[in-house]
């Protein structure tokens, strides 16, 4: 059994906290201009598989439990589903696999000369980067399945432990600790604000995406704005999701916030050698951050208390906190990270640049179209996930709540970004 058995790691386990032991799925989800071949996608997909070993396997266990991990599967899964690409309905044949399942799902919308394809991957295996390099493996495969039909890629490096545990022995004990009080510090200020991205379970109902695109001339206003003002294109980010939401509550409720509560996403990889970078494993942790609303309240204002903050938060390695709380829950600097109404706070995952060579089907094949987005649903439309693909970026919400809302969010974001001078 032992080699057909790979145990999960704190982290991979913590995942399950957001769905009652549910899995959820991360999707990568592409229009194509050009036909694909599905039976060659297909064998694509197992081939990868064979070089991937936890693809090949099905969750068992909980997040409560040391002993939960991968194992085998005994029979050939189904990888791919023609169906339709529409995020509700991606998201339904996911939630109706068979309990015995692979993490990786691919749904195939071929529609005449145009084709979307949704790649959909366990959140517990991986984050949305570790996605990218499996598309990555598949569509390399694909288009060398075209002259070499045994065509076999190499297989990935797999380590006996899946634990990040080792990045915080790189530091010491006692400095995580205190990474991870620091974090928590930043929620104290904030809490008095949580209320208002509350949500009720009655006004949950079917899921949808919404999507806004920031077009290239907006996203080059974008960084030349941040260059002036000597900050990130994630801080002008930040910015503008703080402002939109300061507007929201202020019109909703009345109420004007001085510090507006937003989550992060980090990737755990900026931390390690890069040999130790390109594992199938989940890196990815989220940490706590606010932006500060100067009495002002102009953009400029709000971008200055931003960057003052970001650049803090690189100084003390955001994300080691977050993990430290993960890995010993038990200690009294991780506490703070185990109340549930940390998680109902606005977020957003900037995953960044998605690179051309990840999504290349060969000749006659070109992306349209990409977007990332979280195949989970808890009635937060305040969850915003971001990717940038051939200078357009793309604003994603996929929520079964106040779909109102969520449009307004990132409609309001997309009106203060081409007002950027």
């Amino acid at each position: 059994m032992a080699d057909k058995f790979i145990p999960s790691a704190k982290l991979d386990r913590f995942q399950r906290k957001f769905n009652d032991n549910r899995f959820y799925f991360i999707s990568l989800h592409l229009e194509l201009n050009g036909y694909i071949d599905l039976n060659r996608l297909e064998k694509a997909i197992t081939k990868v598989a064979d070089a991937v070993k936890i693809l090949r396997c099905y969750y068992t266990g909980s997040y409560e439990d040391e002993n939960s991990g991968w194992v085998l599967l005994t029979r050939e899964p189904k990888w791919l589903s023609v169906a339709s690409s529409d995020p509700a309905s991606v998201t339904a044949i996911l939630d109706n696999l068979p309990t015995e399942h692979p993490p990786l799902h691919v749904t195939a919308d071929q529609n005449g000369p145009q084709c979307t394809l949704v790649f959909s991957i366990d959140h517990t295996v991986t984050d949305a980067h570790g996605l990218w390099d499996i598309v990555g493996m598949i569509s390399a495969c694909y288009v060398n399945l075209a002259w070499d039909p045994d065509y076999t890629p190499a297989p990935v490096r797999e380590c006996n432990t899946r634990s990040l545990d080792p990045l915080l022995d790189s530091y010491s004990r006692e400095a995580c600790a205190a990474m991870c009080r620091a974090e928590a510090v930043k929620r104290i200020p904030v809490q008095q604000y949580q209320k208002l991205f509350l949500f009720p379970q009655e006004k949950r109902g079917k899921p949808q995406l919404l999507v806004e695109k920031i077009q290239p001339h907006t996203l080059h206003s974008m960084k030349e704005f941040a260059r002036r003002n000597n900050a990130t294109l994630n801080d002008v980010l930040v910015t503008v999701y703080a402002a939109a939401l300061q507007e929201y509550v202020l019109d909703t409720f009345q109420t004007s916030m001085s510090i507006v509560p937003i989550r992060g996403a980090v990737d755990l990889r900026r931390y390690l050698p890069p040999y130790l970078r390109n594992e199938i494993k989940n890196y990815s942790v989220s940490y706590w951050s606010r932006a500060p609303i100067p009495k002002s309240g102009d953009i400029v204002s709000i971008l200055r208390e931003v960057t003052a903050l970001s650049k803090t938060h690189r100084t003390t390695a955001p994300g080691i906190g977050e993990l430290f709380a993960i890995e010993e829950p038990e200690s009294e600097a991780a506490k703070p990270y185990l109340e549930p109404e940390y998680y109902s706070t606005p977020f957003m995952s900037n995953t960044g640049i998605l690179p051309k060579d990840i999504v290349d089907f060969g000749d006659g094949i070109s992306v349209i179209d990409a977007l990332n987005y979280a195949n989970i649903t808890t009635g937060n439309p305040f969850v915003i996930v971001v990717l940038t693909w051939n200078n357009t970026m793309s604003f994603s919400i996929f929520t079964d709540g106040e779909y109102d809302t969520a449009q307004h969010l990132l409609k309001r974001m997309s009106e203060l970004l081409s007002e950027l001078t």
